[in-house]
């Protein structure tokens, strides 16, 4: 392979991310309200698709899909498609206390509303953990809570894992910052999900330390049964 190659492939690889990152972040700040929690980009079709992975579709679906429409023009002009060239598909997920970004921007509501901290962290937990029946929850809290002086707060609940390909696959990340009088607070959800390959918003690969029993065949059953019978005789 010649070394001209190998840096467009370098090129192209860095330019897809730098297009995912800036498209990502241009989605958070749009769907605030949406509970907006990722997309899936598939460009083998003729015409690339863009699917939303939405809490809320409400503010979407409504007035005849046209903040969709002003979305994918916006997209147009900023990367170059042409009229036409890109169309963006809603996915809307169902349980909302598994979307780390939907709880994290529920938290900064809360907090707007000037609702005490622990009252607002303790309804997300419950929400996650309880109703959704989450592994676990952790909420992480920075700033200038009620003092002067900033500090950070942790709250968990449940089982967490902070290492490995299982943290990829099982552990889901929002973070939020608010904007207070006494200065600016960081909000970050982490949210453990259950292994159930059916459901999108959970994990499609087992836990590497699970062990699975799996039930003896008929002729072993037999030979078992044969056995004892032998030794009680």
């Amino acid at each position: 392979m010649s070394t001209n190659q190998t840096k467009n492939r370098l090129k192209k690889h860095i330019y897809d991310g730098l297009f995912k990152a800036e498209l990502h972040t241009f989605f958070e700040k749009s769907l605030e309200d949406c509970g907006y929690s990722g997309f899936d980009l598939t460009n083998t079709l003729p015409k690339p698709e863009i699917i939303l992975k939405i809490t809320n579709t409400k503010p979407l679906l409504d007035e005849n899909q046209r903040k969709i429409r002003e979305l994918e023009s916006l997209i147009q002009k900023r990367w170059g498609y042409k009229p036409d060239g890109i169309h963006i598909k809603v996915l809307r997920l169902k349980q909302k206390g598994l979307c780390a970004a939907a709880m994290a921007e529920s938290i900064k509501l809360k907090l707007l509303a000037q609702i005490p901290v622990r009252v607002a962290v303790s309804a997300v937990i419950k929400q996650a953990v309880d109703k959704e029946r989450a592994k676990g929850c952790e909420v992480i809290i920075s700033g200038k809570l009620s003092q002067q002086r900033a500090k950070s707060m942790k709250f968990k609940k449940g089982f967490m894992i902070s290492s490995g390909q299982a943290k990829k696959d099982y552990i889901d990340v929002g973070a939020r910052h608010v904007m207070l009088k006494q200065g600016v607070m960081g909000v970050k959800v982490k949210i453990m999900k259950e292994y159930d390959p059916k459901n999108i918003q959970c994990a499609n690969v087992p836990l590497p330390d699970q062990v699975e029993f799996l039930d003896l065949k008929k002729e072993e059953k037999e030979e078992r049964i044969t056995t004892k019978a032998v030794e009680q005789n």
